[in-house]
């Protein structure tokens, strides 16, 4: 088992996730369907300077956490107080080792500590629109996960482009059910694909 396996399949770019979804808020089979969805929406064509990429995603579940799977945490913390020396909700830790085994993943299986925080905020996870929300903030959380970085930069509580040249269809963040794909990292996620290799760090 691996948390994450990137490779071809015929001219499509294949994400595999193995996931652990340990649910504290919500129904349980209802949050695994939502968790799904959000990594579904990844799927699709994207436009770029090497021409069109397709995108598969391809999803299983571990029974337990585990070192071979991205362990998910979905909680429900509102008002959702950020501080810098928490985990914060919402967050992937991809940079210490989600998308693969190492020390730092060794570490957290160790004290049990999950790769990645889901935060329903408190919405009432009944309503499709809350359901769709959510997708969003997974499909955002999973970017990290194949180790995508954000193109904004939180100063004073706002969030602005860290480049004047970012599109504004490219900045990631939770805007609803409309959020866009960080489409910007998608050619090198094939490059990635076609050597079956990780991408080592996030850019």
């Amino acid at each position: 088992m691996k948390p994450l396996r990137l490779y071809m399949e015929e001219n499509r770019v294949m994400c595999a996730f193995t996931l652990h979804i340990d649910v504290r808020a919500g129904e349980p089979e209802l949050m695994k369907d939502i968790i799904r969805r959000g990594l579904n929406r990844m799927e699709g064509e994207y436009p770029t300077e090497i021409g069109p990429v397709e995108i598969g995603v391809k999803v299983d579940f571990a029974d337990e956490f585990s070192l071979g799977a991205v362990n998910v945490r979905v909680e429900d913390k509102y008002p959702v107080n950020r501080k810098w020396y928490s985990p914060r909700m919402n967050v992937s830790r991809e940079y210490f080792g989600t998308r693969r085994k190492g020390l730092m993943k060794l570490a957290r299986y160790l004290w049990k500590m999950p790769d990645v925080f889901i935060n329903i905020s408190g919405r009432d996870m009944t309503q499709e629109r809350n359901q769709a929300i959510l997708a969003s903030v997974v499909q955002h959380e999973f970017g990290h996960v194949l180790g995508f970085k954000d193109k904004y930069r939180h100063k004073k509580h706002k969030f602005v482009k860290s480049k004047s040249s970012v599109a504004d269809r490219d900045i990631m963040y939770r805007v609803g059910d409309a959020q866009e794909f960080m489409e910007y990292h998608i050619k090198r996620l094939k490059e990635c694909a076609e050597r079956e290799k990780l991408p080592f760090k996030s850019v």
